[in-house]
């Protein structure tokens, strides 16, 4: 891999370091297209979709190097993230104007957004590691609650090593909580700021639409926004040097292309307890289910899927129903569409903003190509670059799936009775 010009790299297949001192901020985080032409706030209005990589950095803040394993790789570190996803939002976010893409800036080992801020790190950390020594012993631990900060991959790669004395445990976590001030809660921040910042452009937009001049699916986008909660897996894990050879159980492969989560069943509706009572907040749906089913039609004629093969190849809430980052996403939408309701300056129409947040789960081998896919399979420390020609074309994919939407309104028909629709 070559690095981008903001990180380091030591020598080929060594660890890509963020470099030492590196504080963000909303122009390095944030990206859509017309970026450092225009300012945010002039196109926000125009937005139907955000998109969020809480996984995308694979980079690694150099203040932590004193804290790592010796032995850690490039092909490790980077198996250990999603940074396959963050070129793939880029480009998204640059050929279609309606889409705008906020990227975590460290890498997941460090305060990952997928999972609630932690009252006390340092009790999380500990906890950690006391898990993993009775998981040594034979024990069946889960590490819920104690992985915010994590310093063993899923694969069992150690990242951070464990402190040695008080001295050590005060260090790190004094360079961790310095680290998270200037990377993960400005992500937070920042990241909701958008939201509410295009929630509230749209709103005025709709308030002064020109209901004489604008399209279908400008008025249709008008009225929608979306929050996409962007990830990878692939079906295997690293194992002996470096090569990601180690196929996953077949109950925890992806389908060939995404998995689609909004907390509900398998066609989106809720899940309802056996045993009757409420449904449990944290599975109340984050976007309805006519509006995911929509989705799932769209992203198939756009993928040119066959009917039967659409449960295969995009599934929803199979094997990820959708974990922290989009329910908190989902909640904020909840209590914006309440809000959401626009007189029409003609004094008219009473217009409403319908909102909606899910999880995409894409399947890594897909997002990567063939070629980079069969190389790291085979043993070594490095990680390939971009397969640019099957980014743009997955990219050609995706935006034709939100056209498809802004089009339709969320009455998408069945892949096999498409036929595109004429609008001016």
């Amino acid at each position: 891999m070559t690095p981008s010009s903001t990180f380091e790299q030591d020598e080929n297949g060594g660890v890509v370091w963020i470099p030492e001192g590196t504080t963000f901020g909303f122009d390095d985080l944030v990206f859509y297209r017309g970026k450092g032409q225009v300012p945010f706030s002039d196109v926000a209005g125009r937005i139907d979709l955000v998109l969020t990589g809480p996984h995308a950095t694979a980079a690694i803040p150099r203040e932590l190097q004193p804290f790592l394993e010796p032995t850690l790789i490039e092909r490790e570190q980077h198996d250990f993230s999603d940074m396959t996803t963050s070129d793939l939002c880029k480009r998204w976010a640059e050929v279609d104007e309606r889409v705008v893409y906020v990227e975590f800036p460290h890498h997941r080992m460090l305060f990952d957004p997928n999972r609630d801020w932690p009252q006390d790190p340092e009790a999380g950390l500990r906890g950690f590691f006391d898990r993993q020594d009775a998981q040594a012993r034979g024990e069946k631990v889960g590490f819920n609650g104690v992985d915010a900060i994590r310093p063993t991959s899923f694969s069992g790669v150690p990242f951070l090593r464990r402190p040695s004395d008080d001295a050590h445990w005060r260090a790190l976590m004094g360079t961790i909580d310095d680290l998270g001030s200037r990377g993960a809660r400005v992500y937070a921040t920042i990241r909701d700021q958008v939201v509410t910042t295009v929630f509230d452009a749209k709103c005025a937009r709709l308030h002064a639409l020109d209901m004489d001049a604008v399209s279908v699916a400008d008025f249709n986008s008008a009225r929608m926004l979306h929050v996409q909660c962007v990830h990878d897996t692939m079906n295997a894990t690293v194992g002996e040097g470096g090569a990601v050879d180690r196929d996953k159980p077949r109950s925890e492969w992806l389908p060939r292309i995404v998995s689609l989560g909004n907390r509900g069943d398998a066609r989106g509706e809720p899940r309802p307890p056996a045993g009757g009572g409420r449904l449990p907040w944290i599975d109340v749906p984050i976007i309805d289910g006519p509006q995911f089913r929509s989705l799932q039609r769209a992203l198939a004629i756009a993928f040119e899927v066959p009917p039967p093969d659409v449960e295969a190849e995009l599934a929803l809430n199979t094997p990820y129903l959708g974990a922290f980052e989009c329910q908190a996403m989902g909640r904020m939408l909840r209590s914006l569409e309440a809000q959401g309701v626009v007189r029409h300056t003609s004094d008219e129409n009473v217009l409403r903003i319908r909102t909606g947040a899910y999880q995409a789960e894409f399947r890594r081998e897909t997002l990567l190509g063939e070629r980079n896919t069969a190389y790291l399979r085979r043993p070594g420390s490095d990680w390939p670059a971009t397969d640019e020609v099957n980014h743009t074309d997955l990219t050609a994919r995706l935006r034709h799936a939100y056209d498809i939407l802004r089009r339709w309104d969320f009455d998408v028909p069945p892949s096999s009775a498409y036929v595109a629709p004429m609008f001016r």
